[in-house]
């Protein structure tokens, strides 16, 4: 008795011992599990939560999902008054939410709750990435790991009882043999008790008819425990291919999100781009112009615009063909950009018209630097038709003023430098004082 008694606490202790290691490595893999998921929505969500695209944002929560440990996922708004996107894994038997009850909020003990903080994605303004776009919540539940700790200890407490049943048949039968056999068989119980048994040999039979029934039901014990390690080894081997495929599906998705989001970046960067010059067209002249007008209106700032013409482009066109003008266009907007500050924004108006909105500019100094403008563009040699000029108008913002307004006063200025000689700067207004040569004049 006292070896049986023995012998079971020795098992007892490595069965606990064995469950609190796996304790310890669910615990870890539930942290990791949570950690990664954490740290992939931070990243994922970043740029849909920008664009504020609900079914991106969903997508990447179901994505979640795939993590057993999570039950449910949110996204809401900075302040949490709103909520952007949630999704829920189906609720299992007593465990279903309370009806009228919050998203994503804690309602018992089982299940935790992990925060993380969205930020805009890294293509946008350093200063706007500080701000927060968004809140995604996850919820994780430890229901999973404590079913397989209650199933580690119903087969440690089996494993056990097991190897009591037949610590005592082969005592109660060893009784009548002789010591060599019953340390023989002692031996392998005590092997059986030191290992996970899938490495062990079944016993041989001795001839012997009380102990080979002994050894019979060891062997049957054994037998049973390299099933059970078997198919606890093969769920296991199931469990980490489901998790690096998931991880694999998760990765693509990813990767295709990252790769919307430059599709989308290109193709607004198209929408606003002058297809022949490379600068902006004037769809996007015309936003810079309201919003310009919006701040003038606002704060009094100034600012003032400059409409290039070139001279003589049509007869560019009919001596050299169109492509040569084209070239000219394109030189025309390059020198263009090479000549204008930071501050400044190019576009092609239409036709051989190129936009220069300058910020932060008043009449005069918007006279003296079209005035360099034109010097530039009369002394550079375009590659197909040597010296070319052009034409300026400059208008500056007037209280009230509209899109047309300013963009009418620059091309009735622009038009009197035509009608002057072309090759010059003139400015639609007066109180702007002459400059050297070609001199700007008001109406």
């Amino acid at each position: 008795m006292l070896f049986i008694v023995a012998t079971t606490t020795t098992l007892g202790a490595f069965a606990v011992h064995r469950q609190w290691l796996l304790r310890q490595d669910l615990e870890q893999r539930f942290e990791r599990t949570r950690a990664e998921v954490l740290e992939g929505l931070a990243q994922s969500l970043a740029a849909p939560a920008w664009a504020l695209n609900v079914g991106i944002l969903r997508t990447g929560l179901e994505s979640t999902l795939i993590h057993p440990e999570v039950t449910e996922a949110c996204v809401f708004s900075p302040d949490r008054q709103e909520i952007y996107a949630e999704v829920r894994r189906a609720a299992s038997a007593g465990r279903a939410p309370a009806p009228g009850a919050p998203p994503c909020a804690a309602d018992n003990g089982h299940d935790v709750l992990a925060k993380v903080t969205i930020y805009p994605p890294d293509d946008i303004d350093p200063e706007r990435r500080k701000q927060a776009i968004g809140q995604a919540v996850i919820r994780f539940t430890h229901d999973n790991m404590q079913k397989t700790l209650r199933a580690a200890m119903v087969q440690g407490v089996t494993e056990v009882a097991a190897i009591d049943v037949a610590l005592v048949l082969l005592l109660t039968f060893g009784l009548r043999m002789v010591f060599r056999p019953l340390g023989h068989l002692r031996g392998a119980l005590f092997e059986l008790a030191s290992s996970h048994g899938d490495h062990l040999d079944e016993l041989a039979r001795l001839g012997r008819t009380e102990f080979d029934s002994v050894i019979d039901g060891f062997n049957l014990v054994l037998r049973r425990l390299k099933l059970i390690i078997a198919q606890r080894t093969e769920a296991e081997m199931r469990a980490r291919a489901a998790i690096q495929a998931s991880n694999e599906a998760f990765a693509q998705i990813q990767a295709t999100q990252a790769e919307l989001v430059e599709k989308n970046r290109q193709l607004e960067a198209l929408s606003k781009t002058d297809q022949l010059t490379g600068v902006f067209n004037r769809r996007h002249l015309n936003e810079v112009l309201g919003s310009a007008l919006e701040r003038a209106r606002c704060d009094g700032s100034a600012f003032s615009i400059i409409l290039v013409d070139v001279d003589r482009f049509k007869s560019v066109n009919d001596t050299h063909g169109h492509q040569a003008g084209d070239q000219v266009l394109i030189e025309m907007a390059a020198c263009i950009l090479e000549a204008k500050r930071a501050t400044d924004t190019l576009g092609r108006w239409g036709g051989e018209e190129f936009l220069l909105i300058c910020a932060d500019t008043g009449p005069q100094d918007a006279v003296l630097f079209a005035q360099a403008l034109r010097n530039a563009l009369s002394e550079r040699d375009f590659s197909v038709t040597g010296r070319m000029t052009a034409s300026l108008g400059v208008a500056s913002v007037q209280d009230g003023d509209t899109i047309h307004g300013m963009i009418s006063r620059a091309d009735e200025a622009l038009y009197r430098s035509k009608k002057h000689g072309r090759n010059r700067v003139e400015y639609a207004g007066g109180g702007v004082e002459a400059m050297p040569g070609e001199e700007p004049r008001g109406y």
